[in-house]
Parts: structure tokens; sequence; C-alpha cells
């Protein structure tokens, strides 16, 4: 690129500094891209993620810019911009993330952790949070020597709270929710669409390449607003050549994401998140199967919706439930779930815990409040727990969207071990500023995040101990041995009539939800086998509170298009009942709750 005299060009914050003046060739090289990529404003910076615009050249009165591709040229046209220079996407999107690697991957990793560190799980415990534990520790061994009789009766009275608590949650679940119908399928019309981007993250996932891009192709939505996002991580060749072998469509871009800490899905997603152009977006996983005009009618119920509501959680079925016992199991589960439990939560605004699959939000306000949680295992990063404390909601959008339920003991495990992990620092994120947190909420959300949280967590700790216990007391008491006093005695059977309430409940809304799934001897059984599964639960509990103790937070990779059924083609959506809330009318203040 020849050079000339100098002159004066715009420097950080719009000031003047020198810098030479181009006489600009139609291509720019790679080391023109990087001088030019060195001097962006955090404005510019913007842009040329999201719209692949920079400036590359100065003249006295006049900046020249470069464009990547028709769209860039065409955005460019509209802002008013002097495009002089261009080249492919590709390589400006390769130039861009060379030049600004470590601003991107500091942002994907710690954006969250730098504006809002109280909502961050970077940092497992306080100082104020193991204060407390260590003192609560020291506490029970001192009662424990001190009075044990006394100790054991307290601890047991503590443990018989929580477990009424998510009784009560259960019992709960099981009275009628108000379901409103899906909206209309052409609400706004297709000039008025906004734009839309789809993040899709990959890992390992070459076999499921071709059916991703069949997939993605259905979605019926005008080409020139889509804006999708294939996210790969660096390294995963496989997944990268099987992509680029196929033809991929203009709207269809590939994103590597660089391999740091920490290696998990919600870091990928930060890192797509910024090169988003659209003011929608939508994450499907490898396994997910939208209907073909979901995002149309989301976007005519963002539009329709207060400004409040930010994040929409589609309903998830899978298409693969008569496979097996555990897919039987795990659809009945998903079926309470987001047929029960998600709809009494939406109705009152309290946060759809354990969501993230098939999730569409408002990208300005993702953006506002950090994105995801990097180092959050949660399905939803905790997302949904921070949106409802700056006083956002999230509701249920009433369509399916099918996925593959896991068919293997081994993929259930990881999977449930990695969510079990989730919700254990989303638990410990919402207990550091607990009366805050009850400020915002609200007294009922607040007891309802807790019991979802910590206390369901608390509960399959302790259900297989129970279980030793009872068959202990009872065997010794039916050979004559002392088991307990007369306050023990008042206490077990308090603690028998609850976890027979509790039991009861799970099992009705189990029933009610099995029922909508399908009927015959596999389901049959499959009811009649829940202690089974809870046991299951109980372990990948155990297993991932030790797991977590011992800092073992990786993101455990799972595989998916394993399932012997195969999916059919995805369908034009059906609407599935669910409620839509109604969000306060007035405009949350943005203030950090840390």
């Amino acid at each position: 690129m020849a050079t000339g005299p100098k002159e004066t060009a715009r420097g950080e914050g719009g000031g003047e500094k020198s810098a030479p003046r181009y006489v600009l060739p139609a291509i720019p090289t790679a080391a023109e891209l990087q001088e030019a990529i060195a001097r962006m404003t955090p404005s510019e910076s913007q842009q040329a993620f999201r719209h692949r615009v920079l400036p590359i050249a100065w003249e006295p009165g006049r900046v020249a810019y470069v464009a990547a591709g028709e769209r860039a040229k065409t955005y460019a046209a509209g802002q008013g911009l002097t495009v002089s220079a261009v080249t492919n996407e590709r390589t400006l999107l390769r130039e861009l993330q060379r030049g600004r690697e470590s601003e991107l991957i500091y942002q994907a990793a710690s954006g969250l952790k730098e504006r809002f560190p109280q909502h961050s799980a970077a940092q497992g415990f306080t100082a104020d949070q193991a204060l407390w534990l260590v003192f609560g520790i020291g506490l029970i061994a001192f009662a424990a020597m001190w009075d044990r009789p006394t100790a054991e009766v307290a601890g047991f009275s503590v443990m018989l709270a929580v477990l009424a608590l998510v009784a009560a949650l259960d019992i709960w679940c099981l009275l009628p929710a108000r379901l409103p119908k899906a909206p209309p399928l052409n609400a706004i019309p297709d000039d008025g669409l906004p734009v839309y981007t789809v993040l899709v993250p990959l890992l390992r996932e070459a076999r499921l390449a071709e059916r991703v891009v069949s997939v993605l192709g259905t979605l019926d939505y005008p080409k020139a607003k889509l804006d999708i996002k294939l996210v790969l991580e660096e390294g995963d060749r496989a997944t990268l050549k099987a992509f680029e072998d196929m033809r991929l469509p203009s709207h269809v871009e590939i994103i590597m994401v660089p391999r740091r800490a920490p290696e998990t899905r919600h870091k990928a997603l930060n890192y797509a998140l910024t090169f988003a152009r659209g003011d929608l977006l939508a994450v499907y996983h490898a396994d997910d199967m939208p209907p073909a005009d979901q995002l149309r009618r989301v976007a005519g119920a963002f539009a329709l919706a207060p400004k409040t509501a930010v994040c929409l959680q589609s309903q998830v079925v899978f298409y693969n439930r008569h496979e097996n016992w555990l897919t039987r199991q795990s659809a009945i589960e998903q079926a309470v779930r987001f047929k029960l439990l998600f709809p009494r939560l939406a109705r009152f605004g309290a946060p759809l815990i354990s969501g993230g699959a098939a999730c569409h939000y408002r990208v300005a306000v993702l953006r506002q409040l950090g994105g995801f949680d990097s180092h959050n295992l949660a399905p939803d990063s905790g997302l949904t727990v921070r949106l409802a404390r700056f006083g956002y909601r999230t509701a249920l959008f009433p369509m399916l969207t099918r996925s593959e339920a896991p068919c293997r003991h081994k993929e259930w495990m990881a999977r449930r071990v990695r969510a079990i992990k989730g919700a254990l620092q989303t638990a410990l994120v919402n207990t550091r500023t607990p009366f805050r947190m009850w400020r915002e909420l609200g007294s009922r959300n607040f007891l309802l995040t807790q019991a979802l949280t910590g206390g369901a967590i608390i509960v399959a700790l302790l259900h297989p101990v129970f279980l030793v216990w009872f068959a202990l007391a009872f065997t010794l008491g039916a050979i004559g041995q002392p088991v307990t006093g007369r306050l023990w005695l008042f206490l077990l059977a308090l603690y028998g009539l609850v976890a027979v309430l509790a039991g009861l409940a799970a099992l009705a809304i189990s029933v009610r939800a099995a029922l909508a799934l399908g009927r015959g001897f596999g389901w049959a059984m499959a009811l009649a086998t829940l202690p089974v599964y809870w046991l299951m639960i109980s372990l990948a509990t155990w297993i991932a509170v030790l797991q977590f103790f011992t800092k073992s937070r990786r993101w455990s990779k799972t595989a998916h298009g394993v399932s012997r059924v195969k999916p059919q083609s995805a369908q034009a959506g059906k609407a599935a009942p669910s409620p839509s809330p109604s969000p306060p009318t007035s405009k949350p203040e943005m203030k950090p709750a840390g």
C-alpha cells in the first residue's frame, strides 16, 4: 500500500493523531488490515465485529472504509460511509480475531466477572461464605461433642424444613396455570422483522454437521436478516472440515473460539456474542430441532411483549423418548419441568431454573448485563436468576423444540453431574448477598429460587442417607434393639409424613406429565420405577458435590446423535400451552445487585 504525506487521523476518543494518508488498492493486504484494526476506537471495533466494516484510511475531511461482502457494503451505504476497499468476510474475520485476540478472549472469559463480580461464578466461595461455612462446621462439631442428642435433633429439624419446602413446591406444581395461545405467524411483516442471530455451539460434532445445516436451512426467516454462527472450538478440525466441505449459505458463518480457560460452552457463546449483529438471539444445541416458523413467532412475541420480557424459553421435548427406560425417565422429568413447573414459575415472574436450551434473548439487554457466565456450568449459566434480579422477566414460549434425550447411562450421568455442579454454583452466587436478593426478587420468588437450587441439591444428597437410616431403624427395632427416644420417634414420624407427601406429590406430577407422553407397559414401568431414577439423581448429586469441592469444574462434553431413533425433518411449529406472564410495567433500574 503506497503512502503519501502525513495527514491527521482520528485516534481513540475521536482526537487527532498523525497517521499515513493512503492510496488504497482494491483489496488490502493482511498487514494493512492489521494496521487499521490496531487504530480502531471502541465504537469502530463494535462496528467491525458486527457488520464487517472498518476505517482503513483517512484524508482531510473524509474517512475511507473497507467492507467485507455485499451485506457489509449495504450496511455502509445505509450509514453513509464511503467504501474504498473490499475484502471477503472470512479474511476480515480472521484478521479481526488475530488483531484483537486478547481483548476478545478476556471479554468472553471475564467480562461478567469484571462488570458484575457478585453475579459471576468465577469465584466459588467468597471470603464471607467461606467464613460462614467454617463457622457452621465448627458449631456443628462443638454441639455434637457438647450435647450430641440436642445437636442431632436440631440438625434433623433443619433438614426436615428443607424437605418440607421442596415438598410444598411439588404440591404447588399440581395447581393449574393459565395457558395462552401461540402468537400469530405473521405478527410482523418481512420488512419489519429484526435481524436475528442464531448461535449453535458445537464441539466434536462432525457426525451431526449435515443435520445441523439441514435443520438451520428450514428456518423460515428472511435470509438478509438471518445471522447464523456455528461456534466451533479451536483444534476441532474434524467438525471444521465437515462444515468447510459443505457449501454454506452467506448468512451462515463459522466462528472459531480459541482454546483458553475456562473451556465451557458459555465462554464460547460469549465469544460469538461479540460478533452477533442481530437485535434478537437464539441459542440452539447440536441436537435441537426447532420448528421452521419459530423465529418468526418469537420475533412477533417480543414485539408484542413489554421491554422487560427479555428471554423467551421454548418448550423442549425429546423425539426419542420411547427408546428405552432411561429416555422415558428423562422425558417424564422434562415434561414435569416444561408442562407443570415452568408454567407456574413463569406466571409469577420467577426465574426458570435449568432452562438454557432453545432460549431467545434481546441482545441489547444480554450485553448490558454481561452476557453469559463463562464459569457457570448450569444449562442457563445462572442467567435467568440474574435477569430477575435486575428486574427483567423470562417467559415460556408456546412452541416445541425437539431434542435428543440421553439414551446411555454414561451420557446421562455426565450431563446430570455437569448440571448439578452448575446448580451448586448458582446457589453459591445467590447466597452471597441473600438479603439484597430477597429484596430484588420478593419473598415468594426468593424461596422458589432457593428451593430449586440449593434445596433440590440438599434433598438429593439426603435421600439415600435417610433411606439407610430408616432401614437401620426399623431393622434394629424389629430385633428388639433400642433405636431412639420419644423425641426422635416424633421427628421420624414427622419426617415420614412429609416424605410420603413429597413422594406422592412427585409421583402425581410425574403421572400427570407422563400421560401426555404416551401409554402402555413401558410408561407404566417407568412410573413404577421412578424411585430408582431418583436414586440415580442422588448418586449424580454426590458425584457433582465431590467434584465441585475437588476443583473439578470443567465442562464435561456429552455425545449427541447417538440415539437409534432418527428424527424426522423439522416441521412447522406446533403450539404448546404455556403461560405468558405479565411483566411489571415499570422499567427496571440498571443497578448491580452485588
